[in-house]
C-alpha cells in the first residue's frame, strides 16, 4: 500500500471515531487527501483493478455514508429549542456535512464513473425518504441525482427497471 493511501486509510479510521471532535479534528486531513493526485491516482487504479483487499473508491465512500449518518444522529440528537447562535452553528455544521458528500462523489466520478452507482441510489433514496434529512440534505442529493448519476451513460444501465419506476415516478 502506498503512503497516499496509508494516510488516507488512518483517516478513514479516525472519521469512524466516536468522539465528535475528533471527527471534526480529521475532515481537513480527508479533504487534503483527496486534493492529492498520488491519493486520486491509487484510488483510481484500486477501483479499476476491482480487487476487494484493497483500498477503493466505494470503501471510502462507506466510511463516508458512516460518518454522515454519525453527524446526522448528533444533530438529531442536540436541543431543538436552540439559541439562534447554536441553531446557525448546527445549520452551518448540516451544510458542510452535505457538501463534503456531494465533493467526495465528484471527486471520485471526476475522471469517470468509479463508485458503484447501486451505492449512490441508496444513499440518495435514504436521504429523501427521511423527512428530517430530507429537509437538511435535499437539495444536495437532486444535484447528486441530477448531475453525478442521471447524467452518467455508464449508470443508466446499472438502474433496474423496478428502480425506475419505484424511485423516479
Amino acid at each position: 500500500m502506498s503512503l497516499a493511501l496509508h494516510d488516507l486509510l488512518i483517516c478513514c479510521r479516525r472519521l469512524e471515531n466516536e468522539k465528535a471532535v475528533e471527527r471534526r479534528k480529521e475532515i481537513e486531513n480527508f479533504k487534503r487527501l483527496l486534493r492529492d493526485s498520488e491519493t486520486v491516482l491509487q484510488l483510481d487504479r484500486n477501483s479499476d483493478s476491482k480487487q476487494g483487499k484493497q483500498l477503493n473508491w466505494d470503501a471510502v465512500f462507506s466510511v463516508l455514508q458512516k460518518y454522515f449518518q454519525k453527524e446526522m444522529k448528533n444533530l438529531q440528537l442536540t436541543k431543538p429549542n436552540a439559541s439562534a447562535s447554536t441553531q446557525t452553528t448546527r445549520q452551518k455544521k448540516m451544510q458542510e456535512v452535505g457538501s463534503l458528500v456531494k465533493y467526495f462523489i465528484r471527486c471520485a466520478n471526476r475522471r469517470g464513473p468509479r463508485l458503484k452507482c447501486q451505492e449512490l441510489l441508496i444513499y440518495v433514496l435514504e436521504i429523501i425518504r427521511d423527512p428530517t434529512s430530507c429537509a437538511a440534505y435535499g437539495s444536495d442529493c437532486s444535484s447528486i441525482l441530477l448531475k453525478d448519476i442521471l447524467s452518467v451513460r455508464k449508470y443508466w444501465c446499472e438502474i433496474s427497471q423496478q428502480q425506475w419506476s419505484g424511485t423516479f415516478l
